[in-house]
């Protein structure tokens, strides 16, 4: 199409970035091969494995010429990171923002299905919902510098694909913010999404990062390895329900990447909820724009933040509360 080619012409002439976390299966790695194939330099981040790396990369640069672009137009690499420690996550961020002073678009796509309990990490975290929120927080913090200093005319993107205007609120954020009393499988859902509501919200009405696009989206139901640690008698009707209604991870990451598309030579399509000049974008799995929960109040929001800087302090990570410039 018309707007396709002008957004592709246009990304070509002025070399962009992406870090893409969870890039090594799934939706990440649709996302990452679209974001490579539109003339993207990938960062692409997740855990490692012998001879991941060169697969990674030997991949995304396949991902490129297949859209008929040269090699030289943009240059792809892995970074070996398991999201589960905050500590590798601060590790791997730094070292990405040391070696790229502008970032154009970070998609954090790291994630796990199970119906197990509340799991600590070697940091004492629960797993989940490090994957799902703390360590997407981390690296959204982290890299910040890079991510001010990005000149795509829309405006950097930060994506959290997760469960954007899907979830329900969850109400314990108080009483039982790290879900260490409470435990169960709709309250780690429930919290991980509200979180992201809440935490990204803020972030992006920070003085410091008007300029930068923060969306929380929803996936839908796609065909994926989504849920590979259930156990197989949930893993088996999982797998038939994909086959007879999951999207693609290809489809899906047609919808993810439209945004981030949009920003490169424009402006973006979403509108904000009820909206406003600034905050958080809520997309849907189509690209639509969505809607925050009913609690979504500044009461929570305060609340969410103070409880993310304790989890993410405790790991070295300093949360700036946007009071004052970097």
């Amino acid at each position: 199409s018309f707007l396709r080619q002008k957004t592709t012409n246009e990304i070509m002439n002025t070399p962009k970035r992406a870090v893409v976390v969870g890039a090594t299966n799934g939706i990440g790695k649709a996302i990452s091969c679209r974001l490579a194939a539109d003339g993207f330099s990938v960062v692409a981040v997740g855990r490692n494995k012998e001879g991941r790396a060169d697969e990674i990369v030997k991949n995304l640069t396949e991902c490129s010429l297949a859209a008929k672009k040269s090699e030289q137009d943009a240059t792809h690499e892995f970074r070996p990171c398991d999201a589960f420690s905050l500590e590798q996550v601060k590790e791997c961020a730094a070292g990405i923002v040391r070696d790229h002073s502008k970032i154009d678009a970070l998609v954090m796509t790291q994630g796990m299905a199970t119906i197990q309990g509340f799991t600590p990490t070697s940091e004492g975290n629960d797993e989940k919902l490090t994957l799902h929120f703390w360590s997407r927080a981390a690296f959204a913090a982290l890299l910040l510098p890079s991510l001010r200093a990005s000149s795509m005319p829309g405006g950097p993107v930060v994506m959290t694909i997760l469960s954007g205007g899907v979830h329900s609120p969850y109400t314990k954020y108080k009483e039982d913010p790290e879900l260490r009393k409470k435990y169960s499988v709709k309250n780690a859902a429930d919290g991980a999404g509200f979180y992201s509501d809440l935490f990204f919200d803020k972030l992006a009405k920070q003085p410091s990062n008007q300029g930068i696009n923060f969306i929380h989206s929803a996936p839908g139901f796609v065909a994926s390895n989504w849920g590979t640690e259930m156990p197989f008698y949930l893993k088996a009707p999982v797998r038939f329900m994909q086959k007879l209604g999951g999207k693609s991870p290809s489809k899906c990451a047609s919808f993810m990447v439209e945004p981030i598309l949009q920003c490169a030579s424009g402006d973006i399509g979403l509108v904000r909820p009820s909206s406003t000049a600034q905050g958080l974008f809520i997309m849907n799995e189509d690209a639509t724009s969505g809607k925050l929960t009913k609690l979504h109040t500044e009461e929570a929001i305060e609340s969410v933040w103070d409880t993310a800087g304790t989890v993410l302090g405790r790991a070295g990570i300093a949360l700036d509360d946007g009071t004052c410039n970097n």
